[in-house]
């Protein structure tokens, strides 16, 4: 038989073949390295082994004996019941299951076995559905039960014994062939196990602290490969030749001293360090992350005036038509003293409005806005020297990567206003320069939230918005939830909430519906209509969440509050407030209907108005998993490495990355970094 190596098919183990490697393939493992790489999910610790007259209910134990009766009956719901009785000289105790014939014919008087698990009682101890292990030679080593056990994330067709014999199997065969790039250094430095350990107790733990320490091993290679890759990206980028931009613009200076209030000292300082990379040699590759209103879209505007007065164009490229239409209205407004030309180019445009802009764009220098439409190949940009992302998070890994192949190494800044923690950016965004904006401009009043938990109080929460528009002139926001069952459904069900929201408490208010299936010109006209005097309420989803930026409107109702995350609802409390007026935010989400997880949520936004704060509840009632694990939104997908937990593993893995990188010990990692690359497409921002 030819040797196992590490990058082979799981097909070609032992017991696996091509039915289920079918299965294996759903729980993301097709070769042998990610079947020895698969975390346990949890651990069962059946290391002792109890006496059955010592055992308590409720209790999960091994016990070990011999079989002493196997039975079968039906119960009156006609189930089928097997009874395996186990006597250990100490007592009795019954192992039962439920409607598995096989059961019956598994075992037999005599057997000496061992079963594992919670401790029940009727008509004597008995545990349901117990893990067994039976006492034979080729199964001496107890890989299932009487030790800490691991329990294996399954899908249909395949079981823990199944999962438990093949790593133990992998292990025998492979763990030899392993070795351990990391230098004897490093690992002494930071207490780390063997790499050939570590995989082994991962998997079978010889105790609690060799399982500890595992995971500690593991997760730090984890973070090690990333940044480690993330460094050499860096490395490479910062020795690439980028534009060296005169940063002394009379452009920047007039617009800035043109403003009507003054740069707060986070933004002064944000954009002295953007100013510093343009000024550069090589590409800058920047994140700038800032709450929402925190004025990330001013220091944009500076940045890109400087290269306009440098003679190249700049793109500000934006997820959604509506935020790239609001973007443009904001640069419009800004730069209307200024003599540089800026265009919009967008999905909807018609082709004769579409054709004059790339006509214009050959011709003149200046800032071009837009969407995904910016990708399409007849697009040529002519000295395009910077781009910027908007809410980076919603392009996928090509989308970034297309837009600035459109210039030769353009400076390049991605901006989100949903902030992580900036030690957790360091980790996820290790090639990025990060630059954060963590004060409000002067002047904005946060919003006073609160969460309606009667939704029978709804029609006082209308009555009162009515009240306000009538008397004080206050416009409002309310914010309907997808329901996700189909597009039609969708709208027909925003359709004919609004019109019953008018015919209840808007009889004789201007009300306007607004959704993300609309076409450009008509979500245009209602923006427009909103922004003026055509309307005084809002009816939308969540097309608004980001961008959107009516002074007036200092009411958001949101809908069925508890089906929105955190995030989004963060963001679409930043809508309002925005005029330096009194602003309310306010929740609707029967308190009775609504999961613990959701309460949770609402609490938070009531009582927190920090993005930043609120990323890290996030990150608590989420976990790292869902939270970190979402491809499309540019994070990775961390096995081992939890960002809550091992906050401080973050500079510590960064500071074996420098000994690796000083020492010239790259190419001992080749081949776990050709994975990392493969798997991780998603850092290729740059």
């Amino acid at each position: 038989m030819v040797s196992l190596c590490l990058d082979d098919s799981i097909q070609w183990v032992k017991g696996v073949g091509p039915l289920r490697l079918k299965l294996v393939a759903r729980l993301g493992v097709l070769t042998v390295r990610e079947f020895l790489y698969l975390p346990p999910r949890r651990y069962l610790d059946r290391s002792d082994i109890k006496p059955i007259s010592d055992v308590n209910v409720g209790e999960e134990v091994t016990v070990e004996g011999d079989v002493i009766s196997v039975s079968s009956r039906r119960s009156r719901k006609n189930k089928l019941l097997t009874d395996v009785v186990l006597y250990d000289r100490t007592g009795m105790i019954t192992g039962r299951w439920f409607n598995q014939e096989w059961v019956k014919k598994r075992f037999k008087k005599g057997d000496h076995i061992f079963i594992s698990g919670t401790v029940d009682y009727f008509q004597g101890f008995q545990i349901v559905n117990p893990d067994y292990e039976f006492l034979t030679k080729e199964e001496s080593e107890l890989i299932h039960t009487g030790r800490i056990i691991p329990i294996y994330p399954l899908t249909k067709g395949l079981g823990q014994r199944f999962m438990r014999r093949t790593i133990n199997y992998l292990l025998k065969e492979l763990l030899d062939k392993i070795d351990d790039p990391l230098p004897f250094e490093v690992r002494k430095r930071h207490d780390l196990v063997p790499i050939k350990l570590a995989l082994s107790n991962l998997h079978f733990p010889l105790s609690k602290d060799l399982l500890r320490k595992s995971k500690k091993r593991l997760a730090f290679d984890e973070l090690f490969y990333l940044q480690l890759f993330l460094a050499l990206r860096r490395r490479k980028l910062k020795s690439e030749a980028g534009f060296s931009f005169n940063i002394q613009s009379g452009l920047e200076n007039k617009f800035i001293s043109s403003l009507p209030f003054k740069l707060t000292p986070s933004q002064e300082k944000v954009l002295s360090e953007i100013k510093r990379d343009m000024n550069s040699s090589y590409p800058m590759n920047r994140l700038l992350q800032g709450d929402v209103g925190s004025g990330k879209t001013v220091v944009a505007i500076a940045t890109m005036l400087i290269a306009a007065s440098n003679g190249f164009h700049s793109v500000f490229m934006a997820p959604t038509e509506i935020l790239a239409y609001q973007h443009f209205f904001v640069i419009s407004e800004f730069l209307s003293s200024l003599s540089v030309p800026y265009w919009l180019l967008v999905g909807g445009m018609n082709p004769e409005e579409r054709e004059k802009v790339l006509i214009e764009i050959q011709e003149k220098r200046g800032i071009i806005v837009g969407t995904h439409a910016l990708l399409e190949e007849d697009v040529n940009i002519p000295d395009l020297g910077f781009v910027i992302i908007d809410e980076q998070h919603r392009f996928g890994v090509t989308q970034r990567a297309e837009i600035q192949k459109k210039g030769n190494e353009p400076d390049t800044l991605v901006m989100t206003a949903t902030p992580i923690p900036r030690t957790l950016a360091l980790s996820v965004y290790g090639e990025l320069d990060v630059s954060t904006i963590d004060e409000m401009p002067p002047g904005r009043i946060t919003p006073v939230s609160r969460w309606v938990k009667n939704t029978e109080k709804r029609k006082y929460v209308y009555e009162w918005i009515r009240e306000k528009n009538k008397k004080e002139g206050v416009k409002a926001y309310i914010v309907l939830p997808l329901i996700e069952e189909s597009e039609t459904l969708d709208l027909r069900s925003i359709e004919e909430e609004a019109d019953n929201l008018k015919e209840k408490y808007f009889r004789d208010l201007k009300v306007g519906i607004l959704h993300g299936k609309m076409k450009r010109e008509d979500k245009e006209i209602i923006m427009k209509g909103f922004r003026g005097s055509d309307f005084d309420i809002l009816i939308t989803t969540t097309v608004i969440e980001v961008g959107v930026d009516v002074p007036e409107a200092n009411i958001m109702v949101v809908e069925n509050a508890d089906r929105f995350g955190l995030a989004t609802l963060h963001q679409l409390r930043g809508r309002i407030g925005r005029g330096g007026e009194r602003s309310y935010f306010i929740m609707i989400a029967s308190s009775q209907d609504i999961t613990d997880k959701a309460k949770n949520r609402l609490k938070a936004i009531k009582k927190n108005s920090s993005g930043f704060k609120l990323s890290e509840v996030d990150l608590y009632l989420r976990g790292p998993g869902e939270f970190f694990g979402t491809r499309q939104h540019g994070f990775p997908d961390f096995r081992f490495f939890d960002p809550l937990k091992d906050r401080r593993m973050i500079g510590r893995v960064r500071n074996a990355v420098k000994i690796i990188l000083d020492r010239g010990l790259e190419d001992r990692f080749r081949e776990n970094l050709k994975k990392i690359r493969k798997d991780s497409e998603f850092i290729d921002v740059g």
